[in-house]
Formats: structure tokens, C-alpha cells, sequence
């Protein structure tokens, strides 16, 4: 007995230096994996840094290029109309002395703030001195934007106007901004609108009156359902990352793009989305490698002006506490205080039964409110009407068999979430048009570098003909869904995991030959649990061409990964 105790105590002792040894190597790796990510992070910002400097110099290039041809061994009278003392400045010389070098030429220089005796000194008549200013250089690009208007010569415009407006914005280059972007997305205002600016903003001396200027002069000239869109992201905290997709779709389910069908309102949205981007109403946050703009941020000027504006119009209501105000529809009579909080919301949905019936858009992503899994039950139970439901980033662990009572659903995002994979067999909802689907592992690896997985594919897929996303699923064993895919003639978007198998190939490839008309991204990850090549020549058939079937797909967006997946 004794003997066993002491074995017992020896083999205590070596299970907690196991432990001890196990958390430091466990730290260590923390450690490493934290240094190597900071070295990772430091590398690629002095490559931007480096990449930059390159990008200067074949600008320089490109421009020493143009010139050179006119001035090459001449000699040459330059006049510089210096307002802010640009090139007066430090080493501003040396660097125009150098600049004069790579062309070639002998030049006297002559630089004046007096923009009167620049101009005269220009030749021919009538061209507007180069300015080594702010104002000069939003001056050429809107002289540019202009130039047909100036031809047309109609209704008193002269462009001096256009340097007065630009003058008066000095020093700030927001308001700038928007004035040039104004102009870019129509060149046609008319002089009385521009003369009336100018008068408008000859009394404001800060930045702020200033920019509210500006801000109101772009936005009068927006379409109505821009105008609307725009103002309802007042219903957004100030400086919040927004993304492009949650905007496209609250938009479209809350009936501010007003068409006669899905995809064609969501194409209005996203012209919606891209010209308020182009505006300068909206600044770009994270852009997509082909170039698009997929979330967005808005400026503490915009943010200010169109909250004044929404209240004003009844978009934001004062009964709804503005830190909630983006998880619910607009004009949905909600009334919810501050101190109330998202999470006494959804536990105590009965008491606002009377506003329920309103509400379209339910937007719970990142808050945690679902302890008890009745809660989503009631919301799937008491909001009927709903067409936008959100769960992304919440803790939701389950679907309830109750989702199929969200008869007007257009839109479910269950991202990030840790619903099982099996939970979305039974969803079957006949207006949905996005699914957007990926689960997280509830005990992720210290190294996990593939934190998402894809949820099973409903098992009566084939009755959701109205899809137009389906993002992050996977087939079952035998494949069937694959081939139901086929009936989802509005399918844009497909994300699929299969599995290594010539059934699922045959299948998915058979799919999507059938929608090659109608899809425009594709993305087909394949679960490596097998070998693709001995199966492709196994006895169960025939191998199939891929490269082929590449061809046959759309080559919008598509994309084909073999990796790990659950």
C-alpha cells in the first residue's frame, strides 16, 4: 500500500512538471509566434515605404520624360507663381535646381506670389499659371473637369469662379475634396449654384462651417434614394469599419432602392455605394485585390451633417437610443433607452410586441446575447415579418427548427458564429437570397490557421430558387445537394467545400456548367482526405477535365483552392 502511495505521489509529481514544461513551451511558442508576427508586420511596411519612394521617382520620371522634348538645350524663363512660399522654402531650391538638371536646359527662375503678374507673364494669353499651391492644384484638375463647360460658354460662367471657390476653402484640403469630386460626378453646375457657394462661404473663417458648406453642396446635388441611403448610416457610431455587403443588403430589405426586383435594386445599391465613395462622402477602408471598395468609414464631417439631416427627417428616432439605433430597421417606433441595452431586448421580446410587426432588420453582429437558447427561438417566433436577420460574431450555438417561420427572410448571416455544422440541414426559406454561412471552432488550436468552416448545404436546397449567395457550405457524403444546385438559376455567388471525390467533382462540375450563365464568383475549396489523382483514376469512372471545366465557368471572379477543411 505504501508503495502504491509513493508510486502515485512520483507520478503526480511527473504529470505537473508535464503541465509546467507544457505552459512554458506554450508561452514560448505565444512568444515567438507574436516576435515573428511583428517582424512580418514591420518587413511589409518598409516594403510599402520602399514601394512608394519607387512610384515617386518613375513619377518624376514620367514627367521629366514629357518635358524634356520642349526644353532640351533651350533657354528657358520660368515663372513660378509661389503663393505659400513652396518653393522658397528649405531645400525646395536645390531640389528645382536638380529637377532643371535632369532635363537638360538653362533656365533663369522667377518665382511671385502675385497670381496678376503670373498670369501675364504666361504664353499664350489666356493660360493659367502653374501654382505651387493646394488651391493650384485642385484649380487644374477642376479647370479640367470643366474644360467642355468653359467651351460651351453659356449662362455668364467664367472659370475664375472656380479658383475663388477653391481660395476660400484654403487651407483645407477636405473641403477641396469634395468641391473636385462635386465636379468630377457633374461638371454642369450651373454658375448661379457656384456664385451662390462662393457667397456662402466668404463669412465662415473654420473648418467646420466650412466643410458643412461644401458637404450640402455635393448632397443637394445627389439622385433622392442616394440622398436617403446616405443619411441612414446616421444610424451608425462615428467612425465604425461599415461593410460594403451589410450596407448593400440593408439598403435593398429596408425598400430605399425602390425596383421591381432583387438584382436590380442591389445593382442600384452598389452604383449607390460607389458614387458616395467617388463623392468623398465616404472614405474607403478595405479594398479588395481587384480594386473594389469593401467597407467604408465615415468622416467626423459627414458623420455630423447627415445626423442633423436624418433628425430632421425622421430617419433617426429620438425614442431610440443612438447606441442601438444600428441594430434595428429605420421607422420602426422601437423605443429603447440607452441604459436598456441590446441584451434586455432580446431577452425581454414579448414587452415590445406592438413595435415587432415593423421591424425588417434585425442586426445583432458582435454582441452576445444569447445565453439561453430559447432567446433566438422568440425572435424567430415574434418577428415574423423580418427580411434581414444578422448573427454574425454572436454566441449563438444553435439553429432552432423555428428559422422556418421567417417566411419574408432575404438575407441570413450566421459568420463566425459557433452553430454546428449540421444545423442548417433543415433550413428552408423561400425568399432567401443570401446565405452567408462559416462557423468557428469553439476550441480553437494555439496555431489555427483555419479558424472557419463551412456549414452543411440545406438538404432541400433546390426549393430556394431565389438565391443569389450561397457562401461557405459543403456537400454531404453523397453529394446530392451538388446536383440541386443546378435549379438556383439566380445564383451569383457560390462557395462551396467538397470532398475529394469523383462523385462530388462529377456533381459541383455538372452544377455549374448549368449556371455558367448566371454566376460570377466562384470558390471551390477540396477537403484534402484523399488523393486526387489516384481517385480522378480510379475504377469509379472517368477523369474528369478540370481545366475544361474552367474554361465552361465564368472568368468574373472564380477561385479553387485544395487545403484542409472541415
Amino acid at each position: 500500500m505504501k508503495e502504491m502511495q509513493i508510486t502515485s505521489a512520483i507520478a503526480a509529481a511527473v504529470i505537473e512538471e508535464a503541465k509546467e514544461k507544457m505552459k512554458k513551451i506554450v508561452s514560448e511558442e505565444v512568444e515567438t509566434a507574436t516576435e515573428v508576427a511583428a517582424a512580418i508586420k514591420e518587413t511589409k511596411r518598409k516594403m510599402y515605404q520602399f514601394l512608394w519612394k519607387i512610384v515617386g521617382q518613375l513619377r518624376i520620371k514620367v514627367l521629366v520624360d514629357k518635358i524634356k522634348p520642349h526644353l532640351e538645350n533651350k533657354k528657358t524663363l520660368i515663372i513660378l507663381q509661389d503663393d505659400q512660399d513652396y518653393v522658397s522654402a528649405g531645400s525646395r531650391w536645390e531640389e528645382t535646381r536638380n529637377a532643371l538638371k535632369l532635363l537638360g536646359c538653362r533656365a533663369v527662375i522667377v518665382s511671385t506670389k502675385n497670381s496678376q503678374k503670373a498670369t501675364e507673364f504666361c504664353h499664350p494669353p489666356g493660360v493659367e499659371p502653374i501654382t505651387y499651391s493646394l488651391v493650384g492644384l485642385y484649380h487644374d484638375t477642376v479647370l479640367e473637369l470643366t474644360k467642355a463647360r468653359m467651351n460651351k460658354g453659356n449662362d455668364g460662367y467664367t472659370p475664375n469662379i472656380l479658383r475663388e471657390i477653391l481660395a476660400k476653402c484654403h487651407p483645407h484640403e477636405f473641403c477641396m475634396k469634395i468641391f473636385t469630386y462635386a465636379l468630377y460626378a457633374n461638371p454642369n453646375r450651373s454658375y448661379e449654384e457656384l456664385c451662390k457657394l462662393h457667397e456662402d462661404l466668404v463669412p465662415h473663417k473654420t473648418f467646420g462651417s466650412k466643410a458643412k458648406k461644401m458637404i450640402k453642396f455635393s448632397y443637394k446635388d445627389l439622385p433622392r434614394e442616394h440622398k436617403t441611403c446616405l443619411l441612414y448610416l446616421a444610424i451608425f457610431p462615428q467612425g465604425q469599419n461599415i461593410k460594403r455587403s451589410t450596407l448593400i443588403g440593408r439598403w435593398v430589405t429596408e425598400g430605399l432602392i425602390t425596383k421591381q426586383d432583387w438584382a436590380t435594386a442591389v445593382h442600384h445599391a452598389e452604383q449607390c455605394f460607389d458614387t458616395l465613395i467617388e463623392r468623398g462622402l465616404l472614405f474607403p477602408h478595405e479594398i479588395g485585390a481587384a480594386g473594389k471598395v469593401k467597407s467604408c468609414i465615415l468622416g467626423d464631417q459627414v458623420h455630423g451633417f447627415i445626423t442633423k439631416v436624418a433628425s430632421k427627417e425622421h430617419i433617426l428616432d429620438a425614442r431610440l437610443s443612438d447606441l442601438w439605433a444600428r441594430h434595428f430597421s429605420i421607422f420602426s417606433g422601437l423605443r429603447l433607452r440607452a441604459s436598456d441595452g441590446i441584451d434586455n431586448f432580446v431577452h425581454k421580446l414579448p414587452k415590445y410586441s406592438p413595435q415587432l410587426p415593423l421591424l425588417k432588420v434585425l442586426d445583432l453582429e458582435g454582441t452576445k446575447c444569447f445565453e439561453k437558447n430559447h432567446y433566438l427561438r422568440d425572435i424567430c417566433n415574434k418577428i415574423l415579418l423580418l427580411k434581414y436577420l444578422s448573427l454574425r460574431r454572436t454566441n449563438v450555438r444553435y439553429l432552432p427548427s423555428e428559422i422556418n417561420n421567417l417566411h419574408e427572410l432575404e438575407v441570413l448571416d450566421i459568420r463566425q458564429t459557433m452553430v454546428p455544422e449540421r444545423a442548417t440541414r433543415d433550413v428552408l426559406l423561400l425568399k432567401l437570397r443570401r446565405f452567408l454561412a462559416n462557423r468557428v471552432d469553439p476550441n480553437p488550436g494555439l496555431n489555427d490557421k483555419s479558424p472557419h468552416f463551412p456549414v452543411q448545404i440545406p438538404s432541400k436546397i433546390e426549393k430556394m430558387e431565389n438565391l443569389e449567395v450561397l457562401s461557405s457550405v459543403k456537400a454531404s457524403g453523397d453529394g446530392r445537394e451538388l446536383k440541386e444546385i443546378k435549379n438556383l438559376w439566380q445564383l451569383r455567388k457560390l462557395g462551396v467545400v467538397i470532398e475529394d471525390r469523383v462523385i462530388h467533382l462529377t456533381r459541383l462540375l455538372q452544377a455549374i456548367s448549368d449556371l455558367k450563365d448566371c454566376l460570377r464568383s466562384l470558390s471551390v475549396t477540396i477537403s484534402c482526405n484523399t488523393r486526387t489523382k489516384s481517385i480522378l483514376s480510379s475504377k469509379e469512372g472517368h477523369a474528369i477535365d478540370v481545366h475544361r471545366w474552367l474554361r465552361q465557368t465564368p472568368k468574373h471572379q472564380r477561385s479553387h483552392r485544395k487545403g484542409a477543411a472541415s
